[in-house]
């Protein structure tokens, strides 16, 4: 008796070894078909594109003169969008306003989230990437605030 319960647990074990060796079998293949090569292997992001930029505020002065702008760096969100104003990814300036974000080749919008109701805001950019490099672009957001001219 006790042997016939051995025997159940290892043929039960030996069924399920099979399974997961059958499973793992499997999901190698399909890897292999679908890696390097395979009928539909998709070629990785480069790493050596996207769109880098500084995004500001201003004017921040009651009065500013062509001479003497009145900005400052400015943390926000931005939206990359694709051609069809599909969500790419979404990058977030740093306290410098600086940002960065690796893209492949291709046509993008950025879409500034606002930074308020209604103000400050800034308008949606077209940025083309190329191959090998960054596009690099400016993000004004508008306080609302007008200075002399």
């Amino acid at each position: 008796m006790v042997w016939t319960v051995i025997a159940k647990r290892v043929v039960g074990r030996r069924r399920k070894l099979s399974a997961v060796l059958a499973l793992s079998s499997a999901v190698l293949l399909t890897a292999a078909a679908c890696g390097p090569g395979g009928p539909s292997s998709v070629p990785p992001v480069p790493l050596d594109s996207g769109i880098r930029g500084f995004v500001q505020l201003g004017p921040t002065c009651p009065v500013e003169t062509r001479d003497v702008p009145c900005t400052t760096p400015y943390v926000a969100v931005l939206v990359i969008l694709d051609l069809e104003q599909q969500e790419v990814t979404r990058v977030t300036s740093d306290p410098d306003g600086r940002f960065e974000v690796l893209l492949a080749p291709g046509e993008y919008t950025i879409a500034p989230t606002p930074g308020g109701d209604p103000l400050p805001s800034a308008s949606p950019q077209a940025v083309s990437v190329v191959a090998g490099s960054f596009a690099e672009v400016e993000i004004n957001y508008d306080t609302g605030i007008r200075g002399a001219e």
